[in-house]
C-alpha cells in the first residue's frame, strides 16, 4: 500500500512528540549537575582617557634687570641641552657692580682704620694730652713739696703754698679728663662701632659678589632638552604680559621662558570617587593613542587626595591621577607630542590562580557560604565553606576550593 507524503510527515511529527514526552517524564526534577572547577587567570581592567604632558616644566626667569638682545625662539620649538636661548645686555648690571665695589672699598677702609686704631690720629692726640697732663702734674707735685718744706721753716707765706695746692688740684682734674678721653677713644676702636663696620663690610662684599656672579648669566642656556611652551609672562607689578623682542626692558625675576622637559612624559587624567579606591601607587598601565606608533607602558605615580572643583553642584567628585610613562624601547619620546590624547588600561585586580564557579553553586546558611565539592566525579561529596572574591560574567571567584567539581542545582 502506498502512503502519501503529507500523511507520512504527520506520522513522523506524532512519533517525535510522543518520544519527547516519554523522555521529559523520565528526567527527575532535581537533577544534579556537577561543574568542573580549575585554576584560571582573572583580571579586572578600567579604561581611562587623558592628555600627554611633560614630566617636568621649568620657568626661566630674568637673572637681573636689563635689556633683551635678539632671540630666535617660538612656542613649540624643540631645544637641546646647552643651547643658547636668550642673551641680555649687561650695561645696567655693570653700573650696579661698580657701585657695589666702591661701597665695599669704602667699608674696607673703615675696617682697616679700626684694625690700626692705636695709631689713629685721635688716639695719638689723646695720648699726647694725657702725657702733657701727667708731666704738668708731676711738676706741680714737686714744686708743692718744695714750697711745703719752705713753708714749714717759715720762709714762704701760706698763701703761696695754698695757691700751689689749688693748681695741683686743678691739674689733677685735667689729668683725670685726659685719662678718660684716652679710654673713650680706645674703646671706640674695639666696641660697637668696629663691629658695625665689620658687618657692613661683609654685607658689601656679599652684594658685590652676588652682582658680579650675575654677569655670568648674561646668556641663558637650556638646562635640558625640551620644548618651549611659552615666551614672556606677566609683569611682577601686574599689567599686560611682556613680549620678548630685541630691546625689550625686563626686570629681575620676570618670567622669560616656560620650558618642558622631554626626557620623560606623564599622562594626567581624573577618576570618579567610586573608582579612586581601586587604584594604588605603582600599578601598571598600558597606554595607547591614535598618535602613538606603538603602545607605551607606565605606572601610577600620584593619586591626589584633593578632589578637583566642579561647578555643577551635586556631581560626583573626581580626583586627579598621574601616570608616569616608562622610557620606550627606542630611547626617546620624539614620536609622542605634548597634548596628544591617550587611552589607558589599568589592571585593578589580578589573580593567576583563581577559581570561578557559577552563582547557583553557592549556598547560604545565615552568614556562612558553602558549596558541595568533590575531587572527582567518583569521589565523596563534601561541603566546603568558602569566601567570595571578585564577581565576573561567568560566575564568582571563590576561595576555599581546589581543582575538582562543584554541584549546581
Amino acid at each position: 500500500m502506498r502512503i502519501s507524503k503529507p500523511f507520512s510527515v504527520l506520522i513522523l511529527v506524532l512519533l517525535l512528540a510522543s518520544g519527547w514526552t516519554l523522555f521529559t517524564s523520565s528526567v527527575p526534577e532535581d537533577t544534579e549537575v556537577w561543574v568542573a572547577v580549575s585554576r584560571q587567570k582573572l583580571e579586572h581592567e578600567i579604561g581611562l582617557v587623558g592628555r600627554v604632558e611633560p614630566v617636568e616644566t621649568s620657568v626661566l626667569n630674568a637673572p637681573f634687570e636689563g635689556v633683551l638682545m635678539a632671540h630666535e625662539l617660538s612656542p613649540g620649538m624643540s631645544v637641546e641641552e646647552g643651547q643658547v636661548l636668550l642673551s641680555f645686555d649687561t650695561a645696567l648690571l655693570e653700573i650696579k657692580v661698580r657701585d657695589a665695589l666702591a661701597n665695599k672699598l669704602k667699608q674696607q677702609q673703615v675696617v682697616e682704620t679700626f684694625r690700626t686704631w692705636t695709631n689713629d690720629p685721635q688716639v695719638v692726640r689723646a695720648k699726647r694730652s694725657l702725657r702733657v697732663a701727667e708731666l704738668a702734674m708731676q711738676n706741680l707735685e714737686l714744686e708743692l713739696s718744695q714750697v711745703e718744706a719752705l713753708y714749714q721753716k717759715g720762709i714762704v707765706p701760706r698763701n703761696e703754698r695754698d695757691s700751689l695746692k689749688q693748681q695741683r688740684d686743678l691739674q689733677a682734674l685735667e689729668l683725670a679728663a685726659a685719662t678718660s678721653e684716652l679710654d673713650t677713644v680706645l674703646a671706640t676702636g674695639r666696641g660697637e662701632a668696629r663691629t658695625i663696620a665689620e658687618m657692613e663690610l661683609r654685607n658689601a662684599s656679599v652684594i658685590h659678589k652676588q652682582l658680579n656672579a650675575l654677569l655670568a648669566h648674561k646668556t641663558l642656556y637650556a638646562p635640558y632638552s625640551g620644548v618651549v611652551l611659552s615666551l614672556g609672562g606677566p609683569q611682577s607689578t601686574g599689567g599686560d604680559a611682556v613680549t620678548l623682542h630685541k630691546g625689550a626692558l625686563f626686570s629681575m625675576g620676570q618670567q622669560m621662558i616656560k620650558l618642558a622637559n622631554m626626557s620623560g612624559l606623564k599622562v594626567i587624567t581624573q577618576v570618579s570617587e567610586s573608582d579612586v579606591s581601586k587604584f594604588s601607587l605603582n600599578q601598571e598601565v598600558r597606554i595607547t593613542g591614535e598618535g602613538f606608533s606603538a603602545a607605551l607602558s607606565g605606572y601610577i605615580s600620584s593619586i591626589s587626595q584633593l578632589a578637583v572643583q566642579d561647578q555643577n553642584e551635586g556631581s560626583a567628585a573626581r580626583f586627579p591621577l598621574t601616570i608616569t610613562v616608562n622610557q620606550p624601547s627606542g630611547g626617546d619620546f620624539k614620536r609622542v607630542r605634548l597634548g596628544m590624547s591617550a587611552r589607558m588600561t589599568i589592571v585593578t585586580y589580578r589573580n593567576d590562580n583563581s577559581f570561578i564557579i557559577p552563582h547557583e553553586a553557592v549556598e547560604r546558611d545565615g552568614d556562612t557560604l558553602s558549596v558541595e565539592y568533590r575531587d572527582g566525579l567518583d569521589a565523596l561529596v563534601e561541603r566546603r565553606a568558602i569566601t567570595i572574591g571578585q564577581s565576573t560574567v561567568d560566575g564568582l571567584e571563590v576561595f576555599g576550593v581546589e581543582s575538582g567539581f562543584v554541584r549546581v542545582k
